[in-house]
């Protein structure tokens, strides 16, 4: 028996298990970090293979396998709770006597065991035929025009390029854009979503603000809800929610342009807020004559090259308002080689970011050569 003031072995447990459920449920960011997630058990089973080289039987597997491990978790609590009480807290002599003196928790074990059994079983019928039963399996076999598996052959190698999009909608649903496929993957079968970027109407719906972002992020968050409407009959469109942030990202991968009929007015980051507010002080500094042949930005090889350093500002005193010597503005002698918009980020990548109201009136080294400059020594060429 335990002891007075002491706190029941079972207690601790009920605790313990259920912040590892939560976290096992929902796959939080610990959890992951942990390895107590459906995935990492089934991969360490054996049971699921590499995602890169098998993106669909991997999901495949891996949504079958991650019903079973949750149907386990109210049995395996009613066991382990009875144990701790019988063999830990020295309440019973043993668990036949535990669960006689609580028939309703062995009514749960016998409830609790049949939902095991019809998990697994769920998962066999759905393994039948090479998983033909699969809803991920029905929902692909509904775009194959000839053979299935030539289809999935196609989207596991979309899957292997390196210029796909894949975002986090929420710990257990992932976004994934491929040069074709738009497809969400889901923790269990049912969640599977999948359209043909040349069927896909997407439109954003609504949107959300916070002042506090689980990333981090200054500013807070927006989250966007984005409406997939499918114009293949007899197949239902599905919506998702991400963060602001990854619109541009989702955008570019995209074939067609997101709709915004209800004109949502959508959140930039803090970087690419002081990238728009660095070009417009930009502008208004003098302009640069150069004779040099301008080339492609060595940044993005897309835009031209179109900004140069000149040291226009007073820093350059060793006296002048008490400016450590490390931090004063110096000249650059480096010819043309970066846009206004690498230059912008590259400056803001070099700042504090805890403190984007310092960013503009700081300083930082030329991406080429170092020397120190700040807004006022940008130059737009001529």
């Amino acid at each position: 028996m335990s002891r007075v003031g002491e706190v029941p072995g079972t207690i601790i447990f009920s605790v313990f298990y259920f912040l590892f459920s939560l976290g096992f449920l929902y796959e939080s960011k610990e959890a992951r970090g942990l390895g107590l997630t459906p995935e990492f058990v089934l991969t360490a089973l054996g049971l699921v293979k590499d995602e890169e080289n098998s993106f669909i039987q991997y999901h495949v597997r891996r949504t079958s396998g991650t019903i079973v491990l949750r149907s386990l978790l109210p049995f395996v609590y009613l066991v382990t709770y009875s144990y701790v009480s019988t063999y830990l807290d020295g309440d019973y002599r043993s668990m036949s006597e535990f669960f006689k003196d609580h028939t309703w928790m062995f009514l749960m074990l016998k409830l609790s065991a049949a939902l095991s059994v019809m998990a697994v079983s769920y998962a066999w019928y759905l393994s039948l035929n090479n998983y033909v039963n699969h809803p991920i399996i029905q929902k692909i076999t509904a775009y194959a025009q000839g053979s299935v598996e030539t289809l999935i052959l196609d989207i596991n190698h979309e899957f292997r390029r390196v210029d796909k999009v894949c975002v986090e909608v929420n710990s257990v649903t992932h976004l994934v854009i491929t040069d074709n496929w738009i497809l969400i993957l889901g923790s269990i079968p049912q969640h599977f979503h999948i359209c043909h970027q040349h069927d896909a109407q997407l439109t954003i719906m609504d949107s959300d603000s916070h002042s506090l972002s689980p990333e981090g992020d200054a500013g807070g968050a927006q989250y966007l809800s984005i409406q997939v409407t499918n114009r293949k009959p007899g197949i239902p469109g599905f919506r998702f929610r991400v963060n602001s942030l990854e619109y541009q990202n989702i955008q570019s991968k995209l074939q067609a342009a997101i709709q915004n009929i209800r004109n949502i007015q959508i959140s930039k980051s803090v970087s690419d807020r002081f990238v728009d507010v660095f070009k417009a002080e930009v502008e208004g500094n003098p302009r640069a004559h150069v004779t040099d042949v301008l080339e492609p930005c060595i940044g993005c090889m897309v835009n031209q090259a179109n900004v140069k350093l000149v040291r226009v500002c007073g820093t350059t005193n060793a006296e002048e308002n008490g400016v450590p010597l490390a931090d004063r503005c110096v000249n650059c002698y480096c010819r043309p080689m970066w846009c206004i918009t690498c230059l912008a980020k590259w400056f803001a990548s070099r700042q504090n970011q805890d403190l984007p109201e310092t960013w503009l009136g700081s300083r930082c080294p030329c991406p080429t050569c170092r020397s120190k400059f700040c807004v006022l020594d940008v130059a737009l060429v001529e």
